[in-house]
């Protein structure tokens, strides 16, 4: 099966999808109270198989999403339900249940959860943020499980419209990656985003536009050997 070839049980969620999710990723990021509602659609390297449909919210300091992923023969299927809260002045902590299920037709059908925690330390200019992803190790199976995986993260804003990041990632005890880039508004409206990944070695890059309280954000990656992925999404934010 493609998607099995590709990709291991939940593989694609052990990281943010696109350049412009990585405060997504992490539930410390909702201490920031907050209204947003998204719906996005993701293909992966261009094939129809791998694609993947999400709505996200993020009300007050709370997170509710859900995504499915795959197609009528395989398919992933995650709700998230997170919330983030101030520990002390410049830094909050949060935490996001994930509940997975994995579907393949006449065969499998699967269920378990995941836990992440996550951190964010911000004292202007410099913003320094830290997750663990399935910690409690969910198992599917003797050979299906997911691995811990973790992030930290380093965002310097060099001016009020640009900002650099770093990242240091790592699955389990496997040998850490680097994933690095910038964000730059020419205008007040628009939001460009480029940037690297180091394994596998993939081009990030993006654009966000804001129409009042509209936001439409395209994002897309190139694999030196699969090809490019795209991410489109709507979103409304007050």
């Amino acid at each position: 099966m493609l998607i099995l070839a590709l990709f291991t049980v939940f593989e694609s969620f052990l990281f943010p999808p696109t350049i412009f999710d990585e405060n997504r990723f992490n539930p410390a990021t909702l201490y920031e109270k907050d209204f947003e509602v998204t719906i996005s659609t993701e293909v992966k390297f261009g094939l129809s198989d791998l694609r993947a449909h999400t709505i996200y919210s993020h009300i007050n300091s709370y997170r509710l999403s859900a995504t499915s992923f795959g197609n009528d023969l395989y398919r992933e299927n995650v709700v998230h339900l997170g919330f983030g809260f101030p520990i002390i002045e410049k830094l909050a902590v949060g935490l996001s249940v994930a509940m997975l299920n994995y579907w393949i037709r006449d065969t499998e059908n699967h269920f378990g959860y995941s836990l992440k925690i996550g951190s964010v330390f911000h004292s202007t200019p410099v913003k320094a943020s830290a997750w663990i992803n399935n910690i409690n190790v969910p198992k599917f199976s003797e050979v299906d499980y997911l691995p811990p995986n973790y992030s930290l993260r380093i965002n310097y804003a060099a001016l009020r419209n640009l900002s650099f990041h770093f990242a240091v990632r790592g699955i389990e005890t496997k040998l850490p990656f680097f994933n690095f880039g910038l964000f730059y508004s020419p205008y007040r409206i628009i939001k460009i985003g480029i940037g690297v990944n180091t394994d596998p070695t993939l081009l990030e890059y993006g654009l966000e536009t804001y129409v009042g309280e509209f936001i439409l954000n395209y994002s897309g990656s190139s694999h030196q050997k699969l090809g490019l992925s795209h991410s489109l999404s709507l979103g409304f934010h007050l």
